[in-house]
């Protein structure tokens, strides 16, 4: 069997099931002013690796709206996709999709959502899908059998569809998860990347007279797309982009790159290359992040220690409030070339954050030797959490700050991607401990000074306690917790707060120093920061990249931190 959409073979029973050689436009779609243009369609590369693999794309309220949107009301007797729902059963995980669980009358829209995040598919793909397929985005009177075979998985060209495979969930979860086989099982399938396949125009065993045109399959998604839909339209079919050919037009994959261009944009719109800031070790990339940021100098310098994070983790969005970047020198040993960096900059003041047991007196003195005039303050406090508050105050004492940012003290992740959200909204990043029952007076104390009207609590209950956050929602106007289900997810929340943005900086979620120096530079230049494990980027940070529009993609660490697969955006698995 042939696991691959029906095809209709006809032009009237085409027209009836809306198909893959469908000669109509979707339902709802016609006469709609459109973005899609024959003239960029490209036949090797119908959608990007990055937009296709993206099961982050949209949350299950995302496709409801959307759904609710694009259609037109349904007919008397029937129901149409913007409020279907079924039961749907466990399916275990296994190489190609992540386990789903049971869900009573569970919406189309959540079957969408789950399914595509569970197969890291984008639920705008699997929404073109259920068009291309079926007009169930769009359909008015969709009857029983629609939904049966909603993406005509299972349904080879000349025999029935396999009933095993039938049902709505069934068809979104098998063809969602049949796109991973093609990527992993390459050998396997005819269709495949990096060299000239020779592709039918129409099923070959009905009109062998339409013959076949050869195609560089440029990527995995497109390879996919011919391995589920194995026609590509010819000129006919592409000279009226919406409407029908000629006897040996085929319309799936035309349909499935004109459909998604008119409903969300380009889908061959890659991600940009990244720019990699790096030096040999995490002094040096402080200095190049930093020449990168403040090529002409900047009015302050704040130098933190490179051994450990904590009191660099306050730094970050109170030098972004000042205009200038997070240096990092080691604790007892002053480096040259973090001086001469300091020199460089001319900064009217530096801020040493720490006390001694941070950064040692030596460090200090050699700083002021720099120059008679410079001015030099160190702020250190009893602890951790002290010196954050001192932070705070120091660098917003003029200005005040209606926002705060409160994550813990005792790890570093959630504070590093909380400091350029922090600076986006002017404020400071306090740091507290996640684990007590209440926030403690002199944190309060430090916001009401300060006049934050607004805070954000950075992490989950075991991170930011509920007594911690219930405190300060008693004592704040507005208190909004950020909390994903780990770090790499909650970098993400923080990042969709800053909306389309046309730069995103990367830096390591699993070790802090890099990230101290790249969470300060992105303060500084309104950029969200998302966070990488070495090897790879993990789905929610792919998906929060793709989402934020950004056409400038900074990436901070060199390859002992952050990997060449994770410079191209290779997905962990």
């Amino acid at each position: 069997m042939r696991l691959r959409p029906r095809l209709i073979v006809t032009v009237v029973l085409a027209a009836l099931l809306g198909s893959v050689l469908s000669v109509t436009p979707p339902a709802g779609m016609a006469g709609q002013a459109s973005a899609a243009v024959a003239a960029d369609f490209d036949a090797g590369y119908l959608v990007s690796d990055e937009q296709f693999y993206d099961g982050g794309a949209m949350t299950a309220a995302q496709v409801q709206a959307f759904i609710d949107a694009k259609h037109p009301g349904c007919n008397a007797g029937y129901t149409c996709l913007d409020t279907y729902s079924q039961s749907t059963v466990a399916i275990p995980g296994d190489a190609y999709c992540s386990a789903l669980s049971a869900t009573t009358r569970e919406s189309a829209a959540s079957i969408i959502a789950r399914v595509g995040a569970a197969c890291d598919i984008s639920q705008r793909f699997l929404l073109v899908l259920l068009e291309k397929e079926q007009s169930l985005v769009t359909h008015r009177a969709p009857n029983a059998t629609r939904y049966a075979k909603a993406t005509g998985f299972g349904c080879p060209d000349t025999s029935p569809c396999n009933s095993e495979f039938g049902g709505f969930y069934y068809q979104v979860y098998f063809a969602a998860r049949q796109f991973n086989r093609y990527a992993a099982l390459p050998q396997n399938y005819r269709h495949q990347v990096g060299r000239v396949n020779q592709v039918l125009y129409y099923p070959e065993n009905l009109k062998p007279e339409c013959g076949s045109g050869p195609v560089l399959i440029r990527n995995l998604a497109t390879a996919g797309l011919y391995n589920y839909t194995p026609y590509q339209p010819n000129a006919a079919a592409l000279a009226n982009l919406y409407g029908t050919g000629d006897d040996c037009s085929s319309y799936g994959n035309r349909n499935t790159w004109r459909v998604w261009t008119d409903w969300f944009g380009d889908p061959t719109e890659p991600l940009p290359s990244a720019e990699r800031i790096a030096g040999a070790d995490r002094y040096e990339t402080a200095i190049a992040v930093s020449q990168r940021s403040f090529p002409i100098g900047a009015p302050v310098v704040y130098l933190a220690s490179g051994e450990n994070f904590p009191d660099g983790l306050a730094a970050g969005p109170a030098a972004a409030h000042e205009g200038g970047p997070v240096l990092l020198t080691p604790r007892g040993t002053p480096s040259q070339a973090v001086l001469d960096e300091i020199r460089r900059l001319a900064p009217g003041e530096v801020v040493i954050v720490g006390g001694e047991p941070s950064v040692s007196a030596e460090v200090e003195a050699a700083v002021r030797a720099l120059s008679a005039t410079r001015t030099v303050v160190r702020l250190g406090g009893s602890d951790r959490f002290e010196t954050s508050r001192l932070i705070a105050e120091h660098a917003f004492r003029e200005t005040g700050a209606g926002s705060a940012f409160i994550a813990t003290g005792l790890k570093f992740p959630d504070a590093l991607a909380a400091g350029p959200a922090a600076a986006l909204r002017d404020g400071p990043v306090l740091l507290v401990d996640g684990g007590a029952a209440a926030p403690d007076a002199a944190t309060l104390t430090t916001m009401q000074g300060l006049g934050v009207g607004w805070a954000g609590v950075v992490g989950d209950a075991s991170s930011v306690s509920t007594g911690v956050h219930s405190g300060l929602a008693a004592a704040i106007p507005t208190v909004q917790r950020f909390s994903g289900a780990d770090r790499f997810a909650t970098a993400a929340q923080l990042a969709a707060a800053f909306g389309t943005v046309g730069s995103v900086h990367i830096a390591s979620g699993t070790d802090f120093p890099d990230a101290l120096a790249g969470a300060a530079a992105a303060g500084a230049e309104r950029a969200p920061l998302l966070l990488a494990r070495r090897e790879c980027l993990p789905t929610v940070s792919r998906s929060a990249l793709l989402a934020s529009g950004a056409d400038e993609i900074v990436l901070i660490g060199g390859l002992p931190t952050l990997s060449e697969a994770t410079a191209a955006y290779t997905r962990c698995r």
